[in-house]
């Protein structure tokens, strides 16, 4: 990398000796005089004129010739190629279509993506209806135990109030007997009262087995039942995976073995569909089956015992108060009462059977549909939903096929026609040839000279574009050697067909200018630890003079403090120091006599 400057150029000519630009010569063979003379004579020193003029930084480097954009495509959709004009190294103009998919694989992500939202749907509507039903059974079973344990309780006082009545009557009808006989009477009350106690407690037991024993047992066989009707369909649901699986990759290689997969798939699914409507069948069965809770009526009928011999009871009562009566026996009518008495007991177990069945109803879990749950299926549908979305349009750029969105070469091809490609597969990369870039690398001491904005001249196989420095990295790099670089882009403003990406190019970056400045040739600014100087003649005397430097090119240096314009300076010491004697002489160009034409050493510049 080269950092050059060139002063920019003046149309009026400098003429040397009229105060633009002076140079004088000291020459021995010219000095007249004697030997003596000459030494004791002051020396000549050479001295050039600080002059007001434009100067101009450039920066000189090389580069390799990149693209600024690119893009690498990828397949939207799970389709086989049918056109794949795509080769690496080629050119193509924008809107040229490169790939082409098959029709009929593109039809069918389309309707797979169609069913997959319809069956969502549905699955989601399904459960949401049984959850209601089911909860809507528990609520109406809440409702009806509430009424049933009201009723319950009022048949309860009703059989008490019959029980009360039968009592009293029995009584009444013992009061004109003998104190035996009432005695006698008033046992064998007792002993009917003792047989409908041990009835009730002989249903309240067969009660209590139906809800501890007989129920539960049933409910966990229906819940066994329902637990392999659920494996069954979970089973099914799997090998229904696999056959799709199975059918995909028969679809994609049509293959005897995947056609022999795909037949053990297919056979597994049928066998697995025919267990799960067996156990759905043996659920539905035994679902029908449930037992029927114990009557009153099965309790008096000696068909239900609680282990009390409630019937013996009764009858050892009945044949005693018999056997005992035989001087007197005085017995109330209360056959009415007794047949009102059955019947409110049959009534009662009856409402207490409907209250077991409907508080269990009322206690279990309705697998009531949470709110996280319907929002996650909503949720669920609503992704299916956007799939769908996504693949129709998807599908709808595929038919189209995938077409170049600028001109450019194609760097990279990873497709080849008859290829099945799956979503995201990539298929090639295509650089834009209208953005086109040099990346250069500068020093640590000349990256300050750029500026993005900044032109520049490229050269590239014999030809020179217009560019521009579009982006300077704030991080640097290193080179093999250690070296600290800082990259840049310098754009091609005009690039043609003629530009290849990869080769090298030769860039000058025109940097900092400034324009009607003093100015002083390189060769008389010297640079020392505390800054920049030159040395002049005053008063006769050779003297050190700071000064302050701008800019500066291969040649001249913007002198911004320190020397005026029209200041002469000394162009080489020689032999001589600061503090000697000397006096300015001036030199007369080689070229022009005494003129020097800027314009002509700018080109040499």
């Amino acid at each position: 990398m080269k950092v050059s400057g060139k002063k920019k150029k003046s149309k009026k000519k400098i003429v040397i000796g009229v105060g633009i630009l002076a140079v004088a010569a000291v020459t021995g063979a010219n000095i007249c005089g004697s030997r003596n003379a000459a030494e004791n004579a002051v020396p000549q020193i050479e001295v050039v004129k600080a002059v007001r003029d434009n100067v101009q930084q450039t920066v000189e480097t090389s580069g390799m010739v990149v693209s600024e954009e690119q893009k690498t495509y990828f397949s939207p959709v799970n389709a086989k190629v049918d056109v794949a004009d795509v080769k690496e190294g080629e050119t193509v103009k924008a809107g040229t279509k490169l790939i082409e998919f098959d029709q009929k694989d593109l039809e069918r992500e389309e309707k797979k993506a169609e069913l997959n939202v319809k069956s969502g749907k549905l699955d989601m509507q399904n459960t949401l209806n049984k959850s209601a039903e089911a909860v809507q059974k528990q609520q109406n079973a809440q409702g009806n135990a509430a009424s049933l344990k009201q009723q319950v309780a009022a048949q309860e006082d009703y059989i008490a109030n019959i029980k009360a009545r039968i009592s009293q009557a029995n009584t009444n009808a013992q009061v004109a007997a003998a104190q035996e006989e009432a005695r006698k009477q008033a046992d064998a009350t007792a002993a009917q009262a003792a047989r409908a106690e041990a009835v009730q407690k002989a249903y309240a037991a067969a009660q209590k087995k139906y809800q501890n024993e007989t129920l539960p047992a049933y409910q966990t066989q229906l819940n066994t039942l329902a637990d392999e009707m659920n494996q069954a369909q979970t089973t099914y649901n799997q090998t229904e995976t696999d056959y799709q699986m199975a059918f995909q990759t028969w679809s994609s290689e049509q293959s005897d073995e995947n056609a022999a997969a795909l037949d053990v798939a297919e056979s597994a699914r049928n066998d697995a569909q025919i267990a799960y409507q067996n156990a759905k069948s043996a659920y539905e069965d035994y679902k029908t089956q449930k037992p029927a809770a114990p009557a009153m009526n099965d309790v008096n009928s000696g068909s239900v015992s609680d282990g009390n011999e409630a019937d013996s009871i009764f009858s050892d009562s009945a044949e005693t108060v018999t056997n005992n009566g035989s001087d007197t026996t005085v017995t109330a009518d209360t056959s009415a009462l007794e047949a009102e008495l059955e019947k409110a007991g049959n009534t009662l177990a009856e409402l207490q059977s409907r209250l077991s069945s409907q508080q269990a109803v009322a206690e279990s879990d309705p697998s009531a549909v949470t709110a996280e749950e319907k929002e996650k299926m909503e949720i669920t549908n609503n992704l299916s939903e956007l799939d769908q979305m996504s693949a129709q349009e998807l599908v709808e750029a595929a038919k189209k096929g995938i077409t170049a969105d600028f001109n450019g070469v194609i760097t990279k091809v990873s497709v080849v026609e008859g290829a099945t490609t799956a979503l995201g597969t990539e298929l090639f990369t295509l650089q834009n040839t209208d953005k086109i870039n040099v990346n250069i690398n500068v020093s640590k001491y000349d990256y300050d000279k750029l500026k993005e904005g900044q032109s520049a001249d490229i050269t590239l196989a014999g030809k020179t574009y217009e560019g521009e420095v579009t982006s300077i990295s704030h991080v640097a790099t290193q080179n093999e050697k250690g070296a600290s670089l800082i990259s840049a882009d310098v754009r091609i403003k005009n690039p043609d067909d003629d530009i290849f990406l990869g080769v090298d190019a030769k860039v000058t970056i025109h940097a900092e200018e400034a324009d009607d400045v003093v100015v002083l040739p390189s060769e008389v600014v010297n640079i020392g630890k505390d800054g920049s100087f030159c040395y002049v003649i005053e008063n006769g005397v050779i003297t050190r003079r700071d000064i302050t430097t701008g800019i500066s090119s291969d040649d001249y240096v913007e002198v911004t403090a320190g020397i005026k314009e029209g200041d002469e300076v000394i162009r080489d010491l020689g032999s001589l120091e600061e503090g000697m004697q000397a006096e300015a002489a001036l030199y007369e160009s080689a070229d022009n006599g005494n003129q020097s034409n800027l314009t002509d050493a700018e080109e040499g510049a």
